[in-house]
């Protein structure tokens, strides 16, 4: 094993105080009817201005300037089958580490027949893509 310097030491442990929270506002827009979006490293809240839209929580991967944020939901159909929903968020982070000015979504979904031990593709529909800006954005 290699040794470590105390500098090393304190990086590594100074490592997660680096690690910001966005709070950061959404314009009404008729996709998303405007709200809030928290930021972090490894997660992503949405809250809509629309009461029947529930905060959608979506998990998060940070590799460089770029974070990937995912939310999926799987239910079952009437013949057995499923059927599955999936939001991908792209965020592409300011060089100087500052937060993003827009946040490009991608909506994916799917059906699929039961087929023997398992599922069949029946049907994929044209991924849904958009973007909106976030503005006012705070760090905590």
């Amino acid at each position: 094993m290699k040794p470590m310097t105390p500098l090393a030491v304190l990086v590594l442990l100074a490592s997660p105080a680096f690690a910001e929270t966005w709070r950061c506002e959404v314009p009404y827009d008729e996709v998303n009817g405007g709200g809030r979006v928290t930021i972090e490293d490894d997660r992503l809240v949405f809250v809509s201005n629309w009461p029947h839209r529930d905060p959608e929580t979506l998990k998060c991967t940070k590799s460089g300037l770029t974070s990937e944020c995912m939310s999926a939901d799987l239910a079952t159909n009437r013949n057995g089958g499923a059927s599955v929903f999936a939001k991908l968020f792209s965020i592409v982070w300011e060089k100087d580490g500052g937060p993003p000015t827009v946040i490009t979504t991608r909506q994916l979904s799917a059906i699929f027949h039961a087929h023997e031990n398992g599922y069949a593709t029946a049907e994929a529909f044209p991924s849904i893509g958009y973007r909106f800006p976030v503005t006012d954005c705070k760090a905590d």
